[in-house]
């Protein structure tokens, strides 16, 4: 019995999620390429990190809502923002009269008080 031919448009690829053998989300379809020299087809992938990948065409077990790997694919990890830099205060309040002075005062303008530490 003869299996059905299937065909499937690089238009559809493109944007479906990649899943890896252990369900492991890696990233979506950017494009699909021809490599002149071997061949064969491979999957251009964005990861979630940003990253860019080639999956070769052979590494695909199924292709329906999804494309399935048929092997665990190491996703390098999605960096954590750096914290925020907190800017120092550009003025102080004088505890005594409460004036307000620029940050880098040592004695207050109105009255005379030693500022900070």
């Amino acid at each position: 019995m003869s299996q059905k031919k299937r065909l499937v448009s690089s238009q559809k690829l493109v944007g479906m999620q990649v899943i890896d053998v252990k369900g492991i989300m890696v990233g979506s379809v950017r494009d699909v390429g021809v490599d002149l020299t071997d061949k064969r087809l491979v999957l251009y992938v964005t990861t979630k990190a940003k990253t860019e990948l080639e999956i070769p065409w052979e590494s695909i077990q199924s292709i329906e809502d999804v494309v399935l790997l048929n092997k665990q694919v190491e996703v390098p990890a999605v960096s954590a923002p750096s914290p925020a830099v907190v800017a120092p205060p550009t003025t102080i309040v004088c505890p005594n009269c409460k004036s307000v002075l620029p940050a880098r005062a040592k004695f207050c303008a109105k009255c005379g008080s030693k500022l900070g530490s």
